[in-house]
């Protein structure tokens, strides 16, 4: 059951109530000056310092990002005939791209590496007036500020006390970034490139040593020679007995034009014999001729890998290109026409409003020591307090 207040109590508390307001009255009266002065003071020491500081400017860009791309692995995919060669290139479809292409690229414009190359390109050393790459490094990492939004836009800001030096900064991130793509391999396409380069230099070496093997036998056992001799005798002598079957059809065997023909299908005979023998064709052909063969396989079977690691090379280098061209390039950096800070009227309004505070809580700090000194109980206690830390400053 709830129990009303006495008319006298209320009295009471409102009567406390007004006391307490009037003691914090009290106190804004007793440290008026305190309570202007302190502003004042840190209003002017903040304004000094704010119009000793010189104005900066930004300037800002935006980029977009390239896609990855995928049309070397979609060319392999449609040559059917070579399937299995590009199976063993390793360069099948589905690979796998780069997820967070934004991230990265954001991680790499914040780099020690892009920082080195902007600090040894616009000489910064000279402009934060430092010889350390450290110290360049944290200066050019506080004047620039890197966001990537949603709709897969790259913003890009740089601070300098030089509106056109800002600008120069801004875009020159930028032109880093395009200069440095394809030496750091950022994009798919890029990655595909390495590989097809690799490939394309174990196929050439394939190539090679396939030739050099065929060589050495060509010269060894004389095989191409002959059997391209033999190939032509024997294609003659086959020609020269069409002609003299057609001849026996209305001439007989003493007529002139047949006897020549005889006489021309003999000497072919004589000629392929010589070749055979002289060569020792006959004799080397069960074990020569297969490995002429197997050769000749390998070597065909080497330049259709070496063709195809050709046609995934260049591709993979037309793709890397466009891949690096394709950094659209948005808005690029202007030199700003207004400065972006520092906002001095704002830095003394809340440097006058933070001392103003302060203040207070000095004023009543200082009330509070005083009304406790006056008060016995609490003046004792004090000295207590003081007692104890005079003693263990002694001790230490």
């Amino acid at each position: 059951m709830l129990t009303q207040k006495m008319p006298e109590e209320q009295t009471i508390a409102g009567r406390d109530f007004e006391i307490n307001l009037l003691d914090v009255a009290i106190v804004f009266a007793k440290y008026l000056k305190l309570l202007i002065a302190l502003p004042v003071i840190t209003g002017l020491i903040t304004g000094i310092l704010a119009f000793r500081s010189p104005n900066f400017y930004t300037a800002d860009t935006t980029f977009l990002p390239p896609k990855q791309a995928s049309s070397v692995s979609s060319m392999v995919s449609s040559l059917s005939s070579l399937g299995n060669i590009s199976g063993m290139l390793g360069m099948g479809g589905g690979s796998g791209g780069l997820s967070g292409a934004n991230e990265i690229y954001v991680a790499v414009l914040k780099s020690r590496y892009m920082q080195d190359a902007m600090i040894k390109r616009f000489k910064l050393f000279e402009v934060y007036h430092t010889k350390s790459k450290e110290s360049a490094r944290m200066a050019l990492a506080e004047q620039t500020e890197i966001k990537t939004s949603k709709d897969g836009l790259i913003s890009l800001q740089v601070s300098d006390t030089n509106p056109n030096r800002a600008a120069l900064l801004a875009n020159g991130y930028v032109e880093m970034l395009l200069e440095k793509n394809n030496d750091l391999a950022l994009s798919e396409a890029s990655q595909r490139r390495l590989f097809a380069e690799k490939e394309f230099l174990n196929a050439k070496d394939r190539l090679s040593d396939a030739e050099i093997s065929l060589k050495k036998l060509q010269e060894n056992t004389g095989l191409i020679t002959v059997g391209s001799q033999i190939t032509a005798l024997q294609a003659m002598i086959k020609s020269t007995e069409r002609q003299l079957a057609e001849m026996s059809v209305y001439s007989t065997p003493n007529n002139p034009d047949y006897i020549k023909t005889r006489q021309k299908l003999n000497n072919l005979q004589a000629e392929i014999g010589k070749a055979q023998q002289g060569s020792g064709y006959v004799s080397k052909a069960p074990e020569k001729v297969l490995d002429f063969m197997r050769k000749t396989r390998d070597l065909k079977y080497a330049e259709a890998i070496y063709q195809l690691a050709l046609q995934q090379l260049t591709l993979a280098k037309v793709d890397e290109s466009k891949a690096a061209a394709s950094i659209q390039v948005v808005d690029r950096a202007v030199v700003p026409e207004q400065k972006a800070g520092p906002s001095r009227s704002r830095s003394v309004l809340v440097a006058a409003i933070a001392g103003f505070f302060g203040a207070i809580v000095i004023a009543f700090c200082i009330e509070a020591y005083q009304r406790v000194k006056q008060d016995t109980e609490s003046a004792s206690q004090l000295e207590t307090i003081k007692s104890y830390l005079r003693w263990n400053k002694v001790q230490s």
